[in-house]
């Protein structure tokens, strides 16, 4: 937050006079002290639209994809415009309308370098409190980086891309790791080509141009068998040995939930005999799936729960505490993801599991396993990914409580 005294940048819809399309314009704000100045942004939007913009949580299911695609875009331009203004405010010492629009609309400073345009974009996304993401662009560039120090958008070519792939892989990384780091520049691409830094013509991705490599379908899921290993040993109690296992189980007994979502739990989510949450992943965007799930409370979740629970903290598993800000609680669930990764591989060996166990088998054994029992396919999807978990969610939130509670003897059928 500003200082009453010190000038700052927000973005508003002008409505004092529609334009001819019946449009808005929207505009660049700079307040000091009582005077105010506007600055055109170039985006002209109707009410409705400027409202879902800037509280996704508002965007109606009957909106196309292609519209949501545009608000999105919207989003990422005007919030870097006010980040960057609001870093150029910072960085006066004796602030003046006249220097701030020296420095925020000088030709010499548009911009045109790629990673300049990384750095709004993650600025903005972290701002947000959405620092895993912002996490992901930021790996992307610095990648990209240590192939080409210096990067405009007119060397953005497929004959780059290909060369970069060709470069990346011969450091020994994956193929798959290259699709994770090559879709965050074809998003700063897309904002760039609506912001006009880069011809649409020019754009590299695409059929005959380069395609960014698909992740293989590597198989997840366990067998009830290594299931039951898991579930059956016996660790020591209070050690990371017994809360990985706990804190896998969990996942899988419930509806296989990640471990932000699990991390971010509160006593306020329990409603009796069932457990009801809106994914972290899902409840800041624009998409339909931002919905609630709800989970019957086994005994075997109960009794995880019950050994967490503590009077003086809100969250049932103490990975967080009330006054966690964003940044820390990034860091903090981070921490407390790996540590339960390395602890569930040695669980794993330990009870003769010959595979490298992580948290997100947990998640594809529940959808697995139930398909296997005979679950529907409207109830469980195909495969159990980041980008599908809120699809699988939503289809069981449709069905009714009772049923969600006989579907889930089929996980403890070992």
């Amino acid at each position: 937050m500003f200082a009453k005294n010190k000038p700052n940048a927000t973005i508003i819809l002008d409505k004092r006079r529609p334009k001819k399309t019946g449009l808005y314009p929207t505009r660049l704000r700079i307040t000091n002290m009582r005077e105010l100045r506007h600055y055109p942004t170039g985006i002209d939007l109707t009410e409705a639209d400027f409202t879902m913009v800037f509280n996704p949580q508002f965007v109606g299911k009957d909106i196309l994809p292609a519209q949501k695609k545009k608000l999105q875009e919207y989003r990422f331009k005007l919030d870097g415009i006010r980040v960057h203004a609001n870093q150029i405010l910072m960085q006066q010492n004796f602030f003046s309308f006249e220097k701030f629009e020296e420095l925020m609309f000088s030709k010499n400073l548009k911009i045109e370098n790629v990673y300049n345009f990384y750095d709004r974009v993650i600025n903005a996304m972290a701002e947000k409190g959405h620092h895993g993401t912002a996490g992901n662009y930021t790996s992307s560039m610095k990648s990209l980086q240590r192939f080409r120090p210096k990067l405009e958008f007119k060397d953005v070519t497929p004959k780059f891309l290909n060369d970069f792939e060709t470069w990346f892989i011969g450091k020994g990384r994956s193929i798959s790791t290259v699709g994770i780091y090559m879709r965050p520049l074809r998003a700063i691409l897309n904002i760039a080509i609506e912001e006009k830094y880069m011809n649409k013509d020019d754009y590299p991705f695409g059929k005959r141009r380069y395609q960014i490599p698909a992740s293989k379908n590597v198989k997840k899921a366990l067998s009830l068998e290594e299931i039951r290993k898991i579930y059956f040993y016996e660790p020591l109690p209070n050690t990371w040995w017994q809360r990985a296992q706990d804190m896998w189980l969990f996942s899988y007994f419930a509806n296989g939930i990640n471990m932000k979502d699990i991390a971010l739990l509160k006593k306020e989510n329990i409603e009796g005999d069932y457990l009801r949450l809106v994914r972290a992943k899902t409840q800041h965007t624009n998409r339909a799936a931002s919905k609630q799930i709800s989970i019957y409370l086994t005994d075997d979740l109960k009794r995880i729960i019950k050994r967490y629970e503590s009077p003086d903290c809100d969250y049932l598993f103490r990975v967080l505490d009330k006054n966690t800000d964003s940044i820390k609680q990034h860091k903090l669930i981070k921490q407390f993801v790996k540590m339960v990764n390395d602890y569930i591989g040695r669980i794993a060996k330990e009870v003769g599991i010959d595979k490298h166990i992580t948290t997100y088998h947990a998640r594809h054994s529940f959808a697995t396993v139930l398909k296997r029992s005979g679950a529907s396919t409207e109830m469980i999807s195909e495969s159990l990914g980041h980008s599908s978990m809120s699809t699988t969610a939503s289809y069981l939130d449709s069905f009714e409580d009772e049923t969600k509670r006989d579907m889930m003897k089929a996980l403890k059928n070992f």
